[in-house]
């Protein structure tokens, strides 16, 4: 939320008392380009944000010379701004694969395995309906085929934590996704077990003892026996 008050307090600096014709063809321009992410039917969830008296007349202010609603305003600046913020920040994530310990005979290995709802609301059922560890389109899928049979996934929903956690096979094996072939890559997960809580991001920081970005499509956990120790206790 921190991320999406800055984007409001940046309005408030740049906007000015008077929108000038230049400012208002800008903005003009930055709501047109939403008009075709708009279009796309998606569910949608309510969320609230506190914001000062200025920032508000702000938006207000905003929001009328732009002929739009305040609603639609801030969610033209999550999709313009938020969404490929974290989009990078998923990107960057690629370049921490090197890291990734090399397979070992007999050692258990974590990962936490993001949903990817904040893509695909499908995907995410996907995962938790099939109970299987998936990843979808290139510079993802190849992620699941690192995974060597006993190896513990923790599947992550974006917003909640934690939801099901299982064993990979060992097996990759291809669907579709979206029409083009062989573009989902999974893996079935042995023992696999839907959380009737999910462990939360602020609980699974407390039980770690430290910060992960779970952003990333994919996180290996060098301590990740403390974290399914965790999920054991509250069975």
């Amino acid at each position: 939320m921190n991320l999406l008050r800055f984007f409001l307090e940046s309005l408030l600096l740049c906007f000015p008392n008077k929108l000038t014709e230049s400012n208002g063809e800008a903005m003009s321009d930055f709501l047109k380009k939403l008009e075709e992410k708009y279009k796309k039917p998606s569910l949608t969830e309510p969320m609230t944000i506190r914001i000062t008296a200025e920032e508000d007349a702000a938006v207000r202010d905003l929001a009328d010379a732009l002929d739009c609603t305040r609603q639609e305003l801030i969610r033209g600046l999550i999709i313009e701004y938020l969404l490929p913020a974290r989009k990078q920040l998923e990107l960057d994530g690629t370049s921490a694969d090197a890291d990734f310990p090399q397979s070992e005979t007999g050692k258990l290995r974590y990962y936490v395995l993001n949903t990817n709802k904040t893509h695909d609301v499908a995907d995410h059922d996907f995962m938790l309906n099939k109970g299987v560890a998936a990843a979808f389109e290139d510079g993802y899928k190849e992620k699941i085929n690192r995974f060597k049979k006993g190896d513990m996934i923790f599947l992550y929903e974006s917003g909640k934590g934690i939801v099901a956690y299982g064993n990979a096979e060992g097996n990759t094996q291809k669907a579709p996704h979206n029409g083009r072939e062989d573009k989902t890559h999974y893996q079935t997960l042995e023992g696999f077990r839907k959380l009737h809580k999910s462990l939360s991001p602020k609980d699974i920081r407390r039980v770690l003892d430290r910060n992960i970005k779970f952003v990333q499509a994919l996180t290996y956990l060098s301590d990740g026996e403390v974290l399914l120790a965790e999920l054991k206790s509250q069975a």
